[in-house]
């Protein structure tokens, strides 16, 4: 079972986003724990700080500087998933649910959390690049996702909402 979270912070936003930037492009510093791939959607994926300023500079395009800045979807692999060729090949195609409308930065780690060897971030500007609207982040917008994630990976996900 694949496990897809959703985090989405309201209260001291920016700071949250700029640091969810900067943690995807870390190396991960704990022995058995590895940053594998970074991949950037319309945006640099070699620069957090020019990913930060890309994104934000839709953000103030748009005039949505405020409310939900960012959403942050973790997607854990279940144990089937033991190369990196695969994790990086289902974060792809789970980005490609939103790819297009939204700026994203994806991150897979390596990394041994309770079977699951394997994660996926993706890091999601909330406004949308063509019409300027706000991403929805309800109940069914999170459900429609895990379904993709079903698609892709071809295993039950639980989804879980993280504030």
């Amino acid at each position: 079972m694949d496990i897809l979270k959703q985090k989405r912070i309201t209260d001291n936003g920016n700071d949250y986003f700029r640091h969810c930037v900067d943690y995807l492009f870390k190396e991960k510093v704990e022995s058995g724990e590895k940053l594998v791939e970074t991949k950037g959607y319309g945006v640099s994926d070699i620069d957090p700080k020019l990913a930060y300023d890309q994104m934000y500079a839709v953000k103030e395009y748009y005039g949505k500087t405020g409310d939900n800045p960012v959403m942050h979807f973790i997607v854990s692999y279940d144990q089937n998933v033991q190369d990196t060729n695969t994790a990086c090949k289902f974060t792809e195609q789970i980005a490609d649910y939103f790819s297009g409308d939204y700026q994203m930065i994806t991150a897979v780690h390596k990394e041994n959390q309770g079977g699951s060897q394997y994660h996926g971030h993706i890091i999601m500007n909330s406004v949308n690049l063509n019409d300027g609207k706000l991403y929805h982040s309800g109940i069914t917008e999170l459900k429609q996702l895990a379904m993709h994630v079903h698609e892709v990976t071809g295993n039950y996900c639980k989804t879980e909402i993280e504030k």
